[in-house]
């Protein structure tokens, strides 16, 4: 086993996937970035994980889970996550899943409710991602380029929370 924990969360979206490495022990982000994958498939997505990977080798892998997701995502999602299963079973990596609901749950006990809220909470606890807060939404916006980085950051800080 590693001497610092690595842990890389991944979060599937709408452009490719969200995506956060970071040494637990440190506090230490090593690596964040959406990966876009235009047009969206699974394959590419995947070889994009794989990289990730081989270059942190992580002691664990944390991935969105598809329960709850919208239906017209929900089978790429089930697709994805089987993908991502095999890659971390052939590199003896632990998996674990968390839900939308889930994330929500953990971060409304600080008093962040919506995706920009939890945003700046994350910024708080980690100000280097200060640059990278997304802009706020008007309904008919697109989501901001790098909400993905939070959206894996807030996977990840779920992971921690729940898994003590």
């Amino acid at each position: 086993m590693q001497e610092n924990p690595i842990v890389l969360s991944l979060f599937p979206n709408r452009r490719g996937l969200g995506y956060v490495c970071v040494d637990v022990v440190e506090k230490q982000i090593l690596e964040s970035g959406v990966a876009s994958v235009r047009p969206i498939n699974n394959k590419r997505v995947v070889e994009r994980i794989a990289k990730y990977i081989e270059f942190h080798n992580p002691t664990v892998i944390i991935v969105r889970d598809a329960k709850g997701a919208s239906s017209r995502r929900i089978e790429r999602l089930i697709e994805l996550s089987a993908l991502i299963d095999h890659i971390a079973k052939t590199k003896n990596t632990p998996i674990f899943r968390y839900t939308r609901k889930q994330i929500r749950e953990v971060f409304e006990l600080f008093g962040a409710k919506s995706k920009t809220e939890i945003a700046k909470q994350i910024i708080e606890w980690f100000k280097e991602l200060a640059p990278l807060a997304p802009k706020v939404r008007k309904p008919w916006m697109e989501e901001d380029y790098h909400m993905g980085i939070f959206d894996a950051m807030a996977l990840l800080i779920t992971h921690q929370y729940l898994s003590r």
